[in-house]
């Protein structure tokens, strides 16, 4: 009997699609603004970053810090864009150790990072005359096998925050209504409440001298599916649920196309409240362990995956 080939493991690489704010057309551009002019903008911008930003990451001692940027010119039929190679370490870490030959103890002044983060850039101009058009990027996020879930999502938005200026573009809800007019049920509702309080002094009394601090975690996580939009509509409106926590994240899953709303407390004692959202689409690309082995970080390849995305979400918008 011939012998069963072995199935080649295969690896999903994920490529979130983000949308810049609108650009300001008297910062940097000007009537009958081309994609080079757009393109051109950016790398201005790029030339002027020198010193590494770093960025913490809530209530933990680890800092992020991006060192350098590397900026590849490309064309996707015939559209100039910009493949930009991110290089960013972790550092201020208090515990771990990395081990090769021998077992080396990870210290605060430690770097841990890597030069291969990709995101690719694009330029949109939508409208028919200098009066009506609107300029924006779309942010494609090139998020490989190799890292973790989330970890260059971050650095772009550090990226296009704080060097070039032109942050994701939030959203407000009845923006996200009005998109979703035409949709009669949501295939999925996420809703995850979270809250930290100072818990009541339950302790034995034989134990309470040696406590030096006590908190309360309390958190609620609901799914719905195919649920009404006008259902929806109304759930959202309801507020009976916020008031028991500080923090309630939502997500509207339709497809690909994936709509996030933050709400969290950020001053208890004046009830100041922040809400944000953003629309994100979210695509795959499957990838082969030879690939991962010998292409998943070249250049070349990553425009191919990111192209590929790219002509899908157009074709969808």
């Amino acid at each position: 009997m011939a012998k069963k080939e072995t199935k080649e493991k295969s690896y999903n690489i994920k490529v979130p699609v983000y949308t810049t704010t609108m650009l300001d057309q008297t910062v940097g551009l000007f009537e009958n603004v081309s994609y080079n002019d757009m393109i051109q903008m950016i790398k201005g911008k790029l030339l002027k970053f020198s010193t590494p930003i770093s960025s913490s990451n809530r209530n933990k001692t680890k800092q992020t810090v991006i060192n350098g940027i590397t900026c590849h010119d490309i064309a996707i039929e015939d559209v100039p864009a910009l493949l930009l190679q991110i290089s960013a370490f972790n550092t201020n870490m208090y515990d771990g150790y990395f081990e090769a030959n021998e077992k080396i103890q990870i210290t605060k002044d430690n770097k841990i990072g890597s030069d291969t983060n990709y995101v690719l850039l694009y330029p949109r101009i939508k409208g028919l005359s200098a009066e009506t058009y609107t300029c924006y990027f779309l942010l494609l996020v090139y998020e490989d096998p190799t890292k973790d879930n989330g970890e260059v999502c971050r650095l772009a938005k550090i990226v296009v925050n704080k060097i070039l200026e032109i942050p994701i573009q939030n959203i407000k809800l009845p923006m996200i209504f009005d998109e979703l007019k035409d949709i009669s049920t949501i295939p999925e509702l996420q809703i995850k409440y979270r809250s930290i309080s100072e818990a009541e002094n339950d302790v034995d009394v034989k134990y309470r001298e040696y406590l030096c601090t006590q908190k309360l975690e309390k958190k609620k996580d609901r799914i719905f599916k195919n649920m009404p939009r006008e259902t929806m509509v109304e759930l959202l409106a309801d507020k009976t649920d916020d008031e028991d926590y500080q923090q309630k994240d939502t997500r509207i899953v339709i497809g690909k196309k994936e709509y996030r709303i933050k709400r969290e407390l950020v001053n208890e004692a004046s009830e100041e409240l922040k809400e944000t959202a953003e629309k994100i689409f979210n695509a795959t690309s499957a990838i082969t362990q030879t690939e991962l082995d010998t292409k998943v970080h070249n250049p070349d390849f990553i425009v191919e995956k990111l192209s590929a995305v790219l002509t899908n979400y157009l074709s969808n918008e």
